[in-house]
């Protein structure tokens, strides 16, 4: 037998829809150990100009094909030890094209646990079980066969006994049958649907369901300061006067008394406490079962159950809120397995098709149900952190604020917030603790330490951290800004400040700033990612970085790894000096590490300033492997060689050279660093011809394409295309807002039933999938990021619930009903509801031909309208939570007439 199995690069080529030969060339250079980003950006030539994505997805594919090979391998070597191995069996598990089929193929050999159908098989009876099922001369009396089989010994008393045992062992060899489990696995997938009701934590009370924590002493529980009453009660015995304590006895019985007044006192506060810590956990329970009241009375086909809802019905499963099961129709399920299973002219058919409901209730339904379970679960898990990984390559790609010093705040309530301010390179100048509630003289004190430290350090742009009191830092801000700094030139800004805290306390941010508390690190992190977010925010865990979907319910190392690739992306697509980089941000470089990263830094602060990129090969542990990975990534800016400031590789210098020459240039005056030059030279009539200077430099047309864009541009920041951060002087109030008016929004975070988006309110409003664009739009990602400018309207204001509903379809553009309107998502669906069909959708640009009015009209023609569940009378009144969007425009709808009435 081979050591190695061949992967098939056609059939990777395919399922990829590339060429089998730039598949084939990206596959080469993986493994040759280039890096993706290198690869992307450096061998375009070999690979046909693949992009990223691209050469990832060949990336996923192969590791993922030369598992499955070891695996064959494994499997092939196991059934061969065991004599097994047929031409037949070996052709099909090499063969095998995924996972699941190669499983179902071993699953006969695999080694068994002491299950009905092994103790059978100890008893002796495989041989009569095998006779049966190929419907030998022999076991057509199967009860005089059965009689030869007796044996107290092995309990088998009679031939009752031994025709069971026979039925196990023939459960087990349906059950391992894998056509039968080929097909019944995609039925499940095309009929079954996943049903959830009440689960036992649902109705129990949180004091039942923390028992166990209360006995522990219930540790993870605050201490609660003393009430009024015991605190009086503690002045008092404290004020106690020195003479009277020394006239009292010491065992005389005043002492006595207050002994008993301080045990009255502590057992009073220990009372109190428990009280307290019972409470919260009455009202943490409660809000748990609130979230999933939607699923207690809940159906949907498989098929159409979105992704964020499997994430939640397995949160609620794991909280014991909810139980889960899979449904079918049994009685197909049950034909599947007797057609597949027994010939109709098989002399035993009739006991053959006995065994087939304990097959599929005790073997095979349970086995696939949690098969699928996982499958959805695994599914819906990567489309988290895919939906992770697009918002934050969005924010780190955000577009650096440049030449600005910075006051940023981190908000905070009770100890107060912290302010920094920050030069033009993210140095702290100084940094100052304010409040923003409470005494009024607290609040006065904090307007004049703002204005003092704005006024005495030329800030021109404010940074507000976006967690608890952000928005009362930003009325103080607004209030300043409009009064006793109305006539400077100042703005603020929202910024995310997800993962702040984290990296205050780090042992990076001790490091980088060990002359401040970690409270102002916090500040000075969400000023820099003002500055460069890029910078900044390589210096944090990733998944800390709050713009992901059930992020904390991921796998932390796919989740780690997945987020890991987009920084290096980020990183490696922006570029960075090597003069100024961190550690942080330089171990993201491609071809570097940790370690490489830090003695690159320490190299830089023994010796100064790197004047060339060839410099850089003398740093410790950087050979001329790593120099080739890295060099292009690394730009040394104000050095000796103009070209070590621009994307182009050192090993395409010589052509750079001969490329300037060609068209009347020099390096000197073709690579201005300190300014972007916009327009390509001029030299000579009309653009060169790429493909004939191509032939004569004996270069790759991409490769030229890359340098002549080099030199147009050299120092060009890619971030520049995206949108800058949204700054404003003024606050934006519920009051202001009006039905209709339109309001521009700045999206923070994109999720699967629509975006997010900060229009100056104390809370991200919602403008639905179903408000983002007149077309049909499949998932939101298709038209917005994180970070977007959008114009918005708004559809509807809760004053009460302090809501808005916002919409980006422009007022009397809306689709009508007869136009296609999407129906609104519902997070979940009752049993008396038909689930909604899902539609297929085109991908990205060409979304408005495949989806547009027309045929939505043609699909909407035959479809009937679903009945809605009424809402119920607490919503209406606001005193029940609405869990899903149907009840949100009922609620809407039905205060209409009111408002039109007034």
């Amino acid at each position: 037998m081979d050591s190695t199995l061949p992967i098939n690069t056609g059939a990777l080529a395919n399922s990829l829809g590339l060429a089998v030969e730039q598949v084939a060339r990206a596959v080469e250079l993986l493994d040759d150990g280039n890096t993706v980003p290198f690869i992307t950006r450096y061998r375009k030539d070999q690979t046909g100009g693949l992009d990223e994505e691209q050469i990832r997805e060949v990336q996923a594919k192969l590791v993922a094909a030369r598992q499955l090979a070891e695996r064959k391998l494994t499997i092939l070597k196991s059934i061969e030890s065991q004599q097994k191995l047929t031409p037949q069996l070996a052709r099909l598990v090499e063969n095998a094209d995924t996972t699941k089929r190669l499983e179902d193929l071993y699953l006969p050999f695999k080694p068994k646990k002491q299950t009905r159908a092994e103790q059978a098989r100890e008893k002796g009876l495989e041989p009569f079980a095998r006779e049966i099922l190929s419907g030998q001369d022999p076991a057509r009396d199967l009860e005089s066969r059965a009689a030869d089989y007796l044996s107290p010994e092995h309990e088998l008393n009679s031939t009752r006994d031994v025709l069971a045992g026979v039925t196990d062992l023939i459960a087990e060899f349906f059950s391992e049958h894998a056509d039968l489990r080929d097909k019944l696995r995609h039925a499940l997938r095309k009929h079954g649907k996943l049903v959830s009701g009440k689960g036992p934590a649902a109705d129990v009370t949180a004091q039942e369901q923390g028992t166990g924590a209360e006995r522990g002493g219930a540790v993870d529980v605050a201490p609660v300061s003393p009430g009024p009453s015991v605190a009086a009660e503690a002045a008092d015995e404290s004020s106690t006067s020195p003479a009277a304590a020394t006239e009292t006895e010491p065992n005389g019985p005043d002492a006595s008394n207050e002994e008993n007044e301080g045990d009255a006192a502590k057992a009073a506060l220990r009372a109190q406490r428990r009280a307290q810590r019972k409470s919260k956990k009455e009202q943490r329970h409660k809000k748990l079962v609130a979230s999933f009241t939607n699923y207690f009375e809940f159906e949907e086909p498989l098929g159409q159950l979105p992704h964020h809802r499997v994430l939640a019905i397995n949160r609620g499963e794991k909280a014991r809120v909810l139980r889960v099961k899979l449904d079918c129709d049994v009685d197909l399920l049950t034909r599947i397995a007797n057609e597949t299973l027994v010939d109709a002219g098989h002399p035993h058919a009739e006991f053959l098709l006995g065994a087939i409901p304990d097959v599929l209730g005790r073997l095979l339904l349970p086995s696939l149900e949690r098969e699928l379970r996982r499958e959805m679960t695994d599914a819906a898990e990567q489309h988290a952190i895919d939906v992770f990984a697009v918002n934050l390559r969005k924010l780190l790609l955000q577009p650096p604020v440049c030449g600005r010093r910075v006051l940023a705040i981190d908000p905070g309530f009770r100890s107060g917030c912290k302010a920094a301010v920050l030069n033009e390179f993210g140095m702290p100048l100084a940094h100052a603790v304010v409040f923003v509630v409470g005494k009024e003289e607290k609040i006065q004190a904090a307007r004049k330490t703002l204005a003092e430290l704005i006024q005495a350090h030329e800030v021109s742009a404010i940074a507000i951290g976006n967690g608890t009191a952000s928005r009362e830092v930003e009325q103080l801000v607004s209030s300043l800004l409009g009064e006793e700094l109305q006539s400077l030139d100042i703005s603020y800004v929202m910024v995310n400040e997800a993962g702040a805290s984290v990296y205050s306390t780090s042992e990076l941010g001790r490091e980088e700033l060990p002359e401040l508390d970690p409270v102002h690190r916090s500040a000075v992190s969400i000023g820099r990612r003002l500055l460069d977010p890029l910078s900044e925010l390589v210096k944090i865990n990733p998944s800390n970085i709050g713009v992901g979907l059930y992020q904390h319910d991921l796998k932390a190392k796919h989740l780690r790894d997945s987020l890991d690739a987009v920084v290096e992306s980020c990183v490696n697509y922006v570029g960075v000096d090597v003069n100024t980089a961190s550690p942080a941000l330089l171990r993201y470089v491609s071809g570097l590490n940790q370690l490489k990263a830090r003695r690159l830094v320490e190299y830089r602060q023994e010796r100064g300033p790197f004047r060339t990129r060839e410099e850089i090969k003398a740093v410790p542990n950087i050979g001329e492997a790593t120099f080739v990975q890295a060099a292009g990534f690394l730009k040394v800016n104000a050095g000796t060689n103009p070209l070590d400031a621009t994307w182009i590789h050192p090993e395409s210098y010589d052509v750079a050279q001969q490329v300037l020459s060609k068209i009347g240039e020099v390096p000197q005056s073709a690579v201005i660093v300190d300014k972007v030059e916009e327009t390509p030279p001029q030299a000579t009539d009309g653009e060169p011809d790429v493909a004939a200077l191509s032939g004569e430099l004996g270069v790759g047309e991409w490769t030229l394409r890359d340098i002549l864009l080099d030199l147009t541009r050299p120092s060009r920041d890619p971030r520049e295309d995206f949108e800058a951060p949204a700054f404003r002087r003024g606050i934006m109030k519920l009051d202001d807002l009006s039905p209709g008016m339109e309001v521009p929004g700045t999206v923070s975070n994109v999720v699967d039933f629509g975006a997010f988006v900060d229009i100056g309110l104390s809370d991200s409003g919602l403008v639905h999938i179903s408000r983002l664009s007149r077309n049909y739009v499949k998932s939101p990602h298709e038209v917005v990021s994180v970070g977007d400018k959008l114009r918005l309207w708004v559809l509807e204001i809760d004053k009460q619930r302090r809501r808005v509903s916002l919409t980006a379809i422009e007022p009397g553009t809306e689709p009508t009903s007869s136009q296609g309107k999407r129906a609104e998502g519902r997070p979940a669906k009752s049993k008396s509801r038909s689930a909604r069909k899902p539609k297929a959708a085109s991908r990205g640009a060409k979304q408005s031909k495949a989806h547009g009015a027309g045929a939505a009209k043609k699909r909407r023609k035959s479809e009937k309208p679903k009945p809605v569940k009424p809402i119920t009378q607490g919503m209406e009144e606001g005193t029940e939570p609405m869990r899903t969007f149907s009840d949100l425009m009922q609620f809407y709808d039905k205060k209409k007439p009111d408002s039109q009435d007034q």
